[in-house]
């Protein structure tokens, strides 16, 4: 005979039927018994299946009031226990759901060569506008006072001609502001995954109650919460409050902006 696993005892100790459940949660009964075998085949992945779990515990700990607490984050270990986990990162785990996109080559952009040819068009210039006002000066001849004594020519000389001032110019470059994301825990955890605009990882790990986590982007930061009610999100100083509801899974695109 196989072993009841916690999930199921949990049930049964509340007294419902899988269909009671199904119709307290929206959880389609295969999925229940799925998850009640210790399997998340039918939940869509491992992350989908943690919030189905975390929404029946809600239920049943409902039902039983204070007689049986039944322990969300107990049963949620167990259900992984079973999973083999050890070689998937969350952010793995969520491609394969196709919650979250593959993560693509950055392609980098190099600006050095844009500014050594300022430079040099700086240089230029600069030594162009010397050699225009370096003119020649040419030499003025004085007459001899009287007929009698021939003074010889007095030549000037040359006019100093002083090169105008030529005023440093300085190009600024300045970025956009882009996006800045602040996630705080506020209740049990969250498990989240975020990328950027390459597709490339930027954060891949859980927040607890209690933690904040800050994150930026110049352009885009695209998030994929799950429990989403125990996160609460700040963007670009905005508060936007908790992600979604417990137990729920959701994605998140934020911009320099708004949330797209």
């Amino acid at each position: 005979m196989s072993e009841i696993s916690s999930l199921q005892q949990a049930r049964d100790a509340a007294g419902l039927s899988v269909e009671q459940i199904s119709s307290l949660t929206s959880i389609r009964t295969s999925v229940i018994k799925d998850l009640e075998s210790n399997s998340v085949n039918l939940s869509g992945g491992i992350a989908y299946a943690r919030g189905h779990i975390r929404t029946i515990a809600r239920v049943l700990n409902a039902k039983t009031g204070k007689a049986v607490i039944i322990d969300a984050d107990l049963l949620v270990k167990e259900m992984e226990a079973g999973q083999n986990l050890d070689k998937r990162t969350m952010m793995q785990q969520l491609a394969e759901n196709n919650v979250l996109e593959v993560p693509r080559e950055r392609v980098r952009i190099k600006f050095s060569t844009l500014a050594t040819a300022s430079i040099s068009i700086l240089s230029i210039g600069f030594v162009a506008q010397i050699a225009i006002n370096n003119v020649s000066v040419t030499n003025t001849v004085v007459a001899p006072k009287s007929l009698a004594v021939k003074a010889p020519a007095v030549v000037k000389a040359p006019a100093v001609v002083k090169a105008p001032a030529v005023e440093a110019k300085t190009t600024t470059v300045t970025l956009p502001a882009g996006v800045n994301l602040v996630l705080t825990g506020v209740s049990g955890r969250s498990w989240v995954g975020l990328t950027n605009a390459n597709g490339e990882q930027v954060f891949d790990g859980q927040i607890m109650a209690g933690q904040i986590q800050s994150f930026s982007d110049p352009q885009v930061l695209k998030a994929v919460i799950g429990n989403a009610g125990a996160v609460s999100i700040k963007v670009n100083g905005k508060d936007l409050g908790v992600a979604g509801s417990d137990g729920q899974v959701v994605r998140l695109d934020f911009d320099a902006n708004k949330l797209l």
